[in-house]
């Protein structure tokens, strides 16, 4: 069957219960209903491949294992089905196939990151053996709706996601299937455009929950940590409560699954409050928050919670929550019924994007290094599932300003490409009238960050270097031209942007002074510039993309547009230069220079950081620009782990990387300290403790220290710049493309032979090398080389 086969027969199998009601008079912004079909195999066939999606997400259980969370990340442009093989999760003897699917309302502005047509619906299409069970058949399925869950609006610390439920799990009714029975024809649209699944599915791992925090029960610590520990299931006597702090061995994305056995009918009612840490008291819950050290249990557990009451027959019965749950610790409340209950386990199983990290690192002589490497990686983990996101524990969105930075971390860690081509395809169908893309997306709540479309573009850019994939870049051309026209059409009569919409949120980091006020209350915009709604840093940004986006239609073939971007930015520049320079200081200034000198942090890092990388500063003045912006005692808005990433370019192009290197990784060392066992959001408000925005390490590891970079499109030409006076013995591997992979070594040799760097990679491609004096040395096609410091 072919693609488009495919879809035609999945559209002509949309199906969703009867009488529907979108909406409900209780506190939930969703329902869930199930889907039922029973198979019976005398033999079980070697394939059982089906097509699925729904709207808006479902969870395939096949005899009790949950097969698969779908669709991919969707949006009405782009709605993905899914294929898979059900054969290896089939039984000889009678089979039950389960699609749980979770139908979010349609006309309500929760439950951002879920995204859904006015349509609720389910279709498959496949056979198991020699029968049909697509939807098509609805004869052969059984449909109930789900009344006794809630996903409740209006919890203070359940403002993104709306996934935390409120349940008394109770057999519902059955109810009738109908179909939709789409026609199309003369070019109408579906409510769906479906695409087949763009990335692998999610791999699953198991998650150690072993410890035990604190305690207060009847049953005894040992007791706990044996069900725990050797799965000994533990007797909860009956009228009995308990509450037990439990700690996972890290921050985890995870299905949580409590069984629970009874020798007579009886109840259960569970509640789970879910915690990155202990922490203090917070300034203002949930958005800023005081933390320390993350497992000191003297501190507070807080974060959204389940409460659950199960009715557990003479038997059996598990709960398992809809969606995964984020946590590191977890605050379990056991409140049991007349009859005694055995708890026979819980069950986390991490899920995620299958990273398949192919780079490595190992430092001897620093003792953090390895430690900081790796929760890098788990801190990117945890926010990729079906896209690179947001803090999984409160948004799980994803950001174009976020993924930017984070797929080139990926792209060295795995040399994987896919799930950065389904975040730029993504975007480009966000494109807002006026050009711009929105900031997060697919998002049922639309936002656009002024400048998060540029980072959109250099995304694009990055793609292009990384991989030279030139079909994939050249039907974008158009949408990138329009992004950068907006900017133009905002050019100003002083060769400035300014007079940005008021619907376009001008944030550009979460800066301490730059915090909302009643007559500015966006958050994260610079002080400077908010009366004149003139920013230095758009400028910059700006300036800088317009230089990569030159590079980018020379690249593809389409070079015409190249000289025209490059005029923009030179312009661009002299303005800066003029307006956006303070001469006594002798810095750039977060707005124009006559910005009065009174205004709350009118002076920033950022516009440092930005005017080195866009060529505004002098070069020669770069270096003594970012030693002052970055010196401890600096009074200037200071850039979070985010905008770290382009502080450390600033270095490298100013000539002092390895001067400012040690001290830049203060603030993961002091995270490290605090037991955190993945990156935090930022240090202003300290909301979320993992984001992978802060893992920069892996880009400044494998780019920086061991030198391995992309020098033509796709990796033809490799760049070997390796910094060995920041490491003395080193080795590492670098995902060099989709194919190939660099591996980089250095080691103490005698007093006075200095260094001597070695450079192998799996395929041998021209190699270019650069010596301590900064000159560049062409070794042709090759497989190795080395280099004296």
């Amino acid at each position: 069957m072919s693609v488009q086969q495919q879809i035609d027969a999945l559209h002509r199998n949309w199906v969703w219960v009867k009488d529907w009601q979108d909406s409900s008079l209780d506190n939930t912004v969703g329902r869930l209903v199930t889907f039922t079909r029973k198979v019976h195999l005398d033999t079980i066939p070697q394939t059982a491949g089906i097509h699925c999606t729904a709207d808006t997400r479902y969870k395939l259980i096949v005899n009790g294992t949950r097969v698969c969370i779908g669709p991919s990340r969707s949006s009405p442009e782009r709605w993905l089905y899914d294929t898979i093989d059900l054969s290896p999760f089939l039984v000889s003897g009678d089979n039950t196939i389960t699609f749980v699917v979770m139908r979010y309302f349609y006309a309500t502005r929760a439950a951002m990151p879920f995204v859904r047509t006015g349509f609720a619906g389910l279709t498959l299409v496949g056979s198991v053996g020699a029968e049909d069970i697509g939807t098509g058949e609805m004869g052969s399925w059984e449909a109930r709706v789900d009344i006794g869950t809630l996903f409740p609006i209006g919890l203070e610390d359940d403002v993104f996601l709306h996934i935390n439920e409120r349940t008394h799990l109770q057999k519902s009714a059955k109810v009738e299937i109908s179909a939709y029975g789409l026609r199309l024809v003369n070019g109408e649209l579906p409510p769906w455009r479906l695409h087949p699944r763009q990335i692998p599915l999610p791999e699953q791992t198991t998650v150690s929950i072993h410890t035990v925090r604190a305690l207060q029960s009847s049953i005894s610590q040992p007791s706990w940590e044996q069900l725990l520990q050797s799965g000994q299931p533990l007797t909860l006597p009956s009228t009995s409560s308990h509450s037990i702090d439990l700690q996972a061995d890290c921050h985890s994305t995870a299905f949580t699954k409590w069984t629970f056995r009874a020798s007579s009918p009886t109840t259960i009612r569970l509640k789970v409050t879910y915690s990155e840490g202990y922490e203090l008291e917070p300034r203002r819950y949930p958005w800023l928050r005081t933390k320390a050290d993350r497992l000191d249990s003297s501190g507070l557990i807080l974060g959204p919670h389940d409460e659950v009451t199960l009715d557990v027959p003479a038997g059996e019965t598990s709960y398992e929550p809809f969606w995964f749950r984020t946590f590191r610790l977890l605050r379990v409340e056991l409140t049991c019924g007349p009859s005694d209950v055995a708890l026979v386990s819980l069950k986390a199983t991490q899920t995620n994007y299958p990273l398949s990290i192919k780079a490595a690192w190992s430092e001897p002589e620093d003792q953090f290094s390895g430690d900081i490497f790796d929760i890098s990686i788990r801190t990117m983990r945890n926010c990729m599932f079906d896209a690179y996101s947001d803090c999984p524990f409160y948004e799980q969105l994803s950001y174009s300003g976020d993924s930017r930075s984070v797929g080139l971390f990926h792209y060295l860690l795995s040399g994987d490409d896919r799930l950065v081509r389904q975040t730029i395809t993504s975007f480009a169908g966000s494109i807002t009238p006026e050009g711009l893309t929105q900031s997060r997306y697919p998002s049922q709540v639309q936002q656009v960050i002024a400048g998060f479309s540029l980072y959109w573009v250099l995304q694009i850019c990055d793609h292009m270097l990384y991989f030279g994939d030139v079909s994939f870049s050249k039907p974008l051309l158009p949408l990138v031209d329009g992004v950068l026209d907006f900017f133009d059409r905002h050019v100003d009569h002083l060769g400035l942007v300014s007079a940005l919409p008021a619907d376009v949120w001008q944030y550009v980091d979460w800066v301490t002074g730059y915090h909302e006020t009643e007559e500015h209350p966006s958050k994260g915009v610079p002080t400077a510039g908010r009366k004149s709604n003139r920013h230095t840093y758009f400028s910059m940004l700006y300036a800088w993309t317009l230089q990569h986006a030159a590079r980018l239609v020379r690249q593809v073939g389409r070079p015409q547009y190249a000289l025209e971007y490059e005029q923009r930015s030179d312009a661009l520049l002299v303005a800066i230069r003029r307006h956006c320079f303070d001469p006594k200081l002798r810095i750039f200034t977060d707005s124009t220079s006559d910005v009065p000198p009174d205004t709350p942090t009118p002076y920033s890092q950022h516009a440092q950081v930005f005017a080195v990388l866009c060529g505004a500063a002098d070069p020669e003045d770069s270096a003594r620009l970012l030693r002052t912006a970055f010196h401890p005692d600096t009074s200037l808005g200071k850039c979070s782990y985010v905008m770290m990433f382009y502080a450390f370019r600033a270095f490298a192009k100013a000539g002092i990387y390895d001067e400012m290197y040690a001290d830049a990784w203060d603030p993961w060392r002091r995270m490290i300290g605090q037991n955190l066992s993945t990156w935090e959001e930022d240090d202003v408000r300290q909301r979320s403790d993992c984001h992978a925005w802060g893992s920069v390490p892996v880009y400044e590891y494998l780019s920086e220290v061991a030198g391995v970079q992309p020098l033509e499109p796709g990796f033809k030409a490799v760049l070997f710049a390796p910094r060995p006076s920041l490491s003395a013995a080193l080795e590492a591997k670098v995902a060099v493309g989709a194919d190939n992979a660099a591996h980089v070594s250095w080691g103490k040799g005698k007093a006075g032979d200095g260094t001597k760097a070695r450079m192998t990679l799996d395929k041998a491609v021209r190699v270019v090398t650069r010596s301590a004096d900064g000159q560049d040395h062409d070794h042709g096609v090759t497989k190795q080389v080395e280099v004296h410091y």
